[in-house]
C-alpha cells in the first residue's frame, strides 16, 4: 500500500470510530427520552441512531477491508466493499423505516388513545442531540470528500437525515406540548420516515452505478474532447471508464500515425495520461497505441513502410508523375545473400507488394544496394594515390561554380575504392543549385575514373557555403 492510501486509510479509521462513539452517546439519550414520554417520534430515533452504531461498525470493517491493496485474486484492489458497506445501510434504513410507518397508521387509526408525556427536558434532549450530529454530519462529509469515501459519504448523508428527521420530530414535540395537534407526534415520525426513504434511494442509486461500473457524469466526453486535442493523436480507438471506492481506473488506445517514432509515440502517450490526470483525480490509467494510416502520406512514405515491413531499408525514393502515370524509384539496401538470384528474388516480392499496396503506382524501378550501416575495416590510401586526386581536382577545376575544394580521401574498404571531398560553393546559391551540381560532379567524377580504377565504389561530396566560418 502507498503511503498516501495507508495515510487516507488512517484518517477514514478515526473518522469512523468518531462518528462511532457519537452514535452511542446519541442512542442513549434518544433511549431514555423516548422511555419517559412514549413518543412514537422519538422511539422512530432511537431505532435511527441504534442503526447508527451498527451502521459504523459496518463502515469501520468495510474500510479497513477496502484499504487492501490489490492482489492477485483482486488484481483493482477492495475499495468496492465501502460500496456494500452503504447498500447494506440503505437496507437496514428502509427495514426501520417499515417499521415506523407500521406504528405510524397503527397510531392514526387504531391505538388512537396512547399517552403522551412531553416535557421540556424531552425537548431539549432532542435540540442537544441535534447539534451533535451537526458537527458529527460535518466532519464526516470533510474527510469523505478528502478521501473520497463511498462509506463515510453514506454515514454523511446518513447524519444529515438525522438532522433533518430530528428537526420533525422536535417540531410534533412542541406541539404536542403546546396542545396544538394530538397527532402531531405522529405526523412527524412519518414525514422523519419519507426524508430516510429519499436520501436512502439516492444512495442506493449512487452505490448500484457505482458497483455497475457507471461512468461518471461528464467524464467520459471531457477526456475525450481533451485527448483528441493533443498533437499527435489522430483518434481514439477504444476507451474504458470505471470506479472503485476513491481509484478511476483508465484505458485507453489512441491511435498515432505510423509514420511516428515508437519513442515519439511515448512522448504522446505520456502527455494524453498527463493531461489525464490533470483532468481526474487519483486516476489509475493504461494507455496503448495503435499505428494507422494518415491523409498525410506521401507515396515515399509507403513505399518506405512496406520495405521496412520486409525487414529491409531503402534510401534514395523518388516519385514523379507523367502523362497521368506515377513513376517511382528507389534503393534497396540486402544484407542477407551475396547472390544476385536470391536477392533479386527479395526485391521482386517487395516489388509485388508495393504495387499491390500503392496501386496508384504505374511503374517501379528498384536497385538493389549494399548494406549501409555495415562498419567495415578500411584502409586510407590518399598518399598513395596522387593520379585519382589530380583527376579529381582536374573535373572539379572545369566546373567555375565550385570555389575550391579540400580534405580529398581515398580509401579502400573490402577491396573497394570510395573517394571523399569536400567542396565550397558561393553562399548565394540555393540549396537546389547546389545539390545538382554536386549530383553531377559525383557521377562524371565516378564515370571519368571507373574506366581506370573499376573497383571505385562511390564519390562522396559534402558542400559547404564560402561564409561559414
Amino acid at each position: 500500500m502507498s503511503d498516501n492510501n495507508k495515510l487516507k486509510s488512517e484518517i477514514k479509521i478515526k473518522a469512523a470510530l468518531y462518528s462511532l462513539y457519537t452514535a452511542v452517546f446519541i442512542t442513549l439519550i434518544k433511549i431514555i427520552a423516548a422511555y419517559f414520554s412514549g413518543s412514537l417520534g422519538i422511539l422512530s430515533e432511537v431505532f435511527n441512531s441504534g442503526i447508527d452504531i451498527f451502521v459504523c461498525l459496518v463502515s469501520i470493517i468495510s474500510i479497513k477491508y477496502s484499504s487492501r491493496p490489490p492482489d492477485k485474486d483482486h488484481n483493482y484492489g477492495h475499495e468496492k466493499a465501502e460500496n456494500f458497506s452503504a447498500l447494506f445501510q440503505v437496507f437496514i434504513l428502509f427495514i426501520t423505516s417499515s417499521y415506523i410507518i407500521y406504528e405510524a397508521i397503527s397510531r392514526l387509526f387504531i391505538k388512537t388513545d396512547t399517552e403522551l408525556n412531553i416535557n421540556l427536558w424531552i425537548i431539549g434532549s432532542i435540540i442537544f442531540t441535534i447539534f451533535i450530529d451537526i458537527h458529527r454530519a460535518k466532519k464526516l462529509k470533510a474527510v469523505a470528500k478528502e478521501t473520497n469515501s463511498s462509506a463515510l459519504e453514506a454515514d454523511a448523508l446518513h447524519f444529515s437525515s438525522d438532522i433533518l428527521s430530528s428537526g420533525v420530530v422536535l417540531a410534533g414535540l412542541l406541539l404536542t406540548y403546546l396542545n396544538v395537534s394530538k397527532i402531531a407526534d405522529t405526523i412527524a415520525a412519518l414525514v422523519v420516515t419519507l426524508i430516510i426513504i429519499s436520501l436512502g434511494y439516492k444512495l442506493l442509486k449512487k452505490s448500484f452505478n457505482t458497483l455497475m461500473d457507471k461512468v461518471p457524469e461528464g467524464l467520459y466526453e471531457k477526456i475525450k474532447y481533451e485527448t483528441l486535442l493533443i498533437e499527435g493523436v489522430e483518434g481514439i480507438n477504444s476507451f474504458r471508464i470505471r470506479t472503485s471506492g476513491s481509484i478511476t481506473y483508465i484505458d485507453m488506445t489512441i491511435e498515432i500515425s505510423r509514420l511516428v517514432p515508437f519513442s515519439k509515440a511515448h512522448d504522446i502517450m505520456d502527455n494524453v495520461e498527463k493531461r489525464i490526470n490533470e483532468l481526474t483525480e487519483n486516476a489509475d490509467i493504461v494507455i496503448h497505441s495503435e499505428p494507422v494510416e494518415t491523409k498525410n502520406e506521401s507515396i515515399n512514405d509507403k513505399i518506405r513502410l512496406i520495405v521496412n515491413d520486409f525487414g529491409l531499408k531503402c534510401h534514395d525514393i523518388f516519385s514523379h508523375k507523367t502523362d497521368n502515370e506515377i513513376f517511382s524509384e528507389l534503393h534497396i539496401e540486402i544484407d542477407s545473400t551475396n547472390d544476385l538470384t536470391k536477392a533479386h528474388k527479395i526485391v521482386s516480392e517487395v516489388e509485388k507488394k508495393i504495387l499491390e499496396k500503392i496501386d496508384v503506382i504505374s511503374h517501379l524501378k528498384i536497385h538493389i544496394d549494399e548494406p549501409s550501416e555495415i562498419l567495415f575495416d578500411t584502409t586510407d590510401i590518399t598518399d598513395s594515390s596522387n593520379e585519382i586526386i589530380r583527376e579529381v581536382k582536374n573535373i572539379l577545376d572545369e566546373n567555375k561554380e565550385v570555389i575550391s575544394s579540400e580534405s580529398i580521401q581515398v580509401v579502400s574498404t573490402n577491396g573497394k575504392l570510395r573517394i571523399s571531398l569536400v567542396c565550397k560553393f558561393d553562399h548565394i546559391n540555393s540549396f537546389e543549385q547546389v545539390h545538382d551540381t554536386v549530383t553531377q560532379l559525383e557521377s562524371r567524377i565516378y564515370l571519368t575514373l571507373k574506366e581506370n580504377y573499376p573497383k571505385l565504389a562511390n564519390v562522396i561530396i559534402h558542400s559547404e557555403p564560402t561564409n561559414l566560418k
